[in-house]
């Protein structure tokens, strides 16, 4: 769950919190929440917007350091464009990222476009591209599409199928469980 605040300004705040596996099951003993606490300005310039801002993954009394890696919590900094139906988002790490080792300045790019499709669905095709410096062989591709309907009265619902081509040999658990398998996520939002 998650909960954002958008000001008339152009700036926002925000939160959002999950339950994670994977670093208990890289072997540490703790870690098992994922918070994200971001921050930001939007504003638009002609018919181009614009979104700059600073993301925290915060992996709570994570001991994921103690398993060989170093602290998974995660810094990047991030600027997105969006004209018309199409979006481009660059995010950077400005610390380790997820946990690897000598990967500051890993990046990530984000390519999506918004389909109206009428009576309020919209379809939200996406191809992203994460890059770990350093140690390219954990890079990889995800893709993902979004089916979004609005429900009315501030609620709307959303199904995607995501996946990834990460490599099977370097994306599992010690018990051998790939961890870039294609999955479905379903969500629901209230905006107030």
């Amino acid at each position: 769950g998650g909960i954002d605040f958008a000001h008339k300004s152009g700036l926002y705040l925000g939160t959002w919190a999950t339950n994670i596996k994977w670093i208990k099951d890289s072997g540490a003993s703790d870690g098992n929440v994922e918070m994200d606490i971001y921050g930001g300005y939007k504003g638009s310039v002609g018919d181009v917007g614009y979104d700059v801002g600073f993301l925290r993954y915060e992996y709570v009394k994570n001991n994921y350091a103690q398993t060989g890696g170093v602290n998974a919590s995660t810094n990047e900094v991030y600027g997105a464009v969006t004209y018309g139906l199409f979006t481009a988002k660059y995010s950077h790490a400005i610390s380790d990222l997820f946990g690897n080792a000598n990967s500051k300045n890993s990046y990530y790019l984000d390519l999506s476009a918004a389909l109206d499709l009428g009576d309020g669905y919209t379809l939200t095709p996406h191809v992203g591209r994460q890059s770990v410096k350093n140690n390219t062989a954990y890079s990889y591709n995800d893709y993902a599409l979004t089916l979004g309907k609005d429900l009315g009265n501030g609620l709307s619902a959303s199904a995607a199928v995501i996946g990834t081509n990460a490599d099977k040999a370097l994306y599992i658990t010690p018990e051998g469980k790939f961890t870039g398998k294609t999955g479905v996520v379903v969500g629901l939002k209230y905006a107030f």
